[in-house]
């Protein structure tokens, strides 16, 4: 490594993660046991939040049966889509109320994961999704949780936050109580994606890794986990693609050290994502790819240090400038078949200062590096048409 920069260790900071982080081959067998031995739940009602393409796909049946023939009796909740509004949530929160859930158990990408916390939390607490929105400390804690991701993205089984649709609009509810209690990766749930959901939600763990390092609210633990989950993914997502399963393991794994390195929160790249997505409906990881060069861009007058280190990573150690590294995962992107430009999409010409204005009123982003401009991220959403990367370094000055 180039440099030596490393967030001060002496400064107070919290960092959050699973008590517990199973993985392997087949790991999702041993759930049941999980519940008995680490949980001490030993009967009653499981609520099992399965996304409907991994139930149709027969990867929770093993799952499933292990919960019956342990004698618990298992409650399944689907349904949730890609974006689930809260009036999904809230309906699959008055069954699991009627069933007497005593656990939870979410099986599936980000949106079910989401979900399954929100459901986690209205099993202990009254009230409606809507209600419990931002910050929130629910008087009588959460259900027994544990979360078996199944993309390579998300990481959202080891966050605080559950990201839910209202009123048209993505909203999350943030909760120290939703990282898990367990957390299962186990490479057989990811075996049969594929290859474009692999690589957008690949490069949605990639964005949370570099702008996790980026955040001022980084700390040591969300560090490493950055930089090793930068390091795996840059060395696996093309391969992982292409259907190399043990590239496509290590995604996984990194996908949930990304997962935890938000500890530090996103930035920039991820409110440019979600109004992108506003504009034009795109998989979240998609359009968060198309963001992170331009995202680099913007707060490349971070710490020198620092953007050596991540420009290391992304460039597999063969260059120091962040310039070439977010070439590096412009070109990536592009290899993949991912979008790099707006002009790819149909986000209309003329679309910029309003792109910019939802960015700033809807996804403030506080610890991003440099303060949000509206001005300058109108010029960035400019240079994004045509993917011009010396325009968007141009922004930053």
């Amino acid at each position: 490594m180039a440099t030596m920069w490393w967030p001060e260790a002496a400064e107070y900071n919290e960092f959050l993660a699973p008590a517990m982080i199973v993985s392997g081959q087949g790991s999702s067998s041993r759930v049941p046991e999980l519940l008995q031995s680490r949980l001490r739940i030993s009967g009653g009602t499981i609520l099992v939040v399965v996304d409907d393409i991994v139930l149709d796909a027969g990867l929770a049946a093993g799952l499933l049966k292990g919960l019956e023939d342990s004698g618990f009796r298992v409650v399944i909740s689907s349904g949730f889509g890609a974006e689930p509004a809260d009036t999904v949530v809230d309906a699959a929160a008055e069954r699991a109320r009627e069933a007497n859930a005593d656990a939870v158990i979410g099986i599936g990408g980000g949106s079910v994961l989401d979900s399954s916390k929100l459901l986690a939390l209205l099993l202990r607490n009254e009230g409606r999704t809507a209600d419990w929105l931002g910050v929130v400390e629910p008087p009588q804690g959460v259900a027994p949780l544990v979360l078996i991701p199944t993309t390579c993205g998300t990481g959202a089984e080891a966050t605080r936050i559950a990201m839910v649709t209202v009123d048209g609009s993505k909203r999350a509810a943030s909760c120290a109580l939703f990282v898990p209690t367990a957390v299962v990766i186990d490479p057989e749930m990811v075996k049969t994606l594929p290859g474009g959901v692999i690589a957008s939600t690949a490069m949605d763990a990639l964005a949370h890794a570099v702008e996790s390092l980026m955040s001022t609210a980084r700390s040591p633990m969300s560090a490493h986990h950055a930089l090793r989950a930068i390091d795996l993914l840059v060395g696996s997502i093309e391969a992982a693609v292409n259907g190399d399963s043990d590239a496509l393991a290590r995604c996984h794994w990194a996908s949930h050290l990304a997962g935890q390195a938000l500890n530090a929160g996103v930035v920039l790249g991820h409110s440019l994502a979600y109004c992108i997505a506003h504009e034009h409906p795109m998989p979240h990881g998609t359009s968060c790819a198309l963001a992170l060069p331009y995202t680099i861009a913007y707060n490349r007058t971070i710490d020198p240090d620092l953007g050596a280190l991540i420009a290391e990573g992304l460039t597999q150690g063969r260059s120091t400038s962040l310039r070439e590294a977010a070439q590096e995962v412009k070109d990536l992107a592009a290899r993949i078949g991912l979008p790099t430009t707006l002009a790819e999409t149909s986000i209309p010409a003329g679309a910029a200062r309003e792109l910019a204005e939802r960015c700033m009123r809807e996804y403030p982003r506080p610890t991003n590096p440099v303060a949000f401009d509206a001005d300058r991220l109108t010029a960035l959403v400019e240079s994004m048409r045509t993917g011009d990367l010396d325009a968007s370094f141009a922004v930053a000055g």
